[in-house]
């Protein structure tokens, strides 16, 4: 077998040279790639607490808050997930935190957002799509006074009334709500949480 000679010195001289095409070259596939990644980039959401603060924050359009508001509450009502006893749901969400629903029990939905149409400076909420939201007051659960979908998708703390979204988290959940066991909503965010890759 024919070993073929490496000439080191070569090596360390080529090193950190690099053409004008090839800077050109990479230097297109990185402006590429911050165009890409501003195009797949988050849209900023409002969130209430309740329906006083959507009111308050528009005050010329707080029938629109009203609508939103029954409506994030009837599709929580359908997306939430479920568990077969009251003690299951507050062991996860704590004291208090979930009434029943038909043959189940279900977290009350403690808040709800509207995708911001506008910019930063100009308001301009769409209360056609609302989202509600629920958060934890356990300590050990993940959610924990975090702002969370009902498919477990963590937004940000409960003092927070903005937060960056992408759309699919404004869509509602398909199929039916999912029936949970004793913990089982602390181990939906913390799966969500491990595959997601934007943090």
């Amino acid at each position: 077998m024919k070993r073929s000679r490496i000439d080191i010195g070569r090596m360390r001289k080529e090193q950190g040279k690099a053409s004008l095409g090839t800077l050109i070259k990479y230097g297109a596939v990185v402006a590429g790639g911050a165009f890409v990644l501003k195009g797949c980039s988050s849209d900023e959401a409002r969130i209430y607490a309740n329906l006083n603060e959507c009111e308050d924050d528009n005050p010329t359009e707080q029938a629109q808050c009203n609508i939103a508001y029954q409506d994030a509450l009837r599709e929580w009502r359908n997306e939430a997930p479920r568990y077969p006893r009251l003690s299951d749901c507050e062991y996860d969400f704590g004291d208090g935190s979930c009434r029943p629903l038909s043959q189940h029990f279900i977290p009350i939905m403690t808040g709800f957002m509207l995708l911001n149409n506008g910019s930063d400076t100009e308001l301009d909420l769409d209360f056609d799509r609302p989202r509600g939201l629920t958060s934890s007051k356990r300590r050990y659960s993940p959610a924990y006074n975090r702002w969370s979908t009902a498919d477990g998708a963590l937004l940000g703390n409960t003092y927070q009334r903005k937060a960056d979204i992408s759309k699919s988290q404004l869509q509602p959940t398909k199929g039916s709500a999912r029936v949970m066991g004793r913990g089982g909503f602390g181990r939906t965010v913390s799966s969500r949480s491990s595959s997601s890759w934007g943090g």
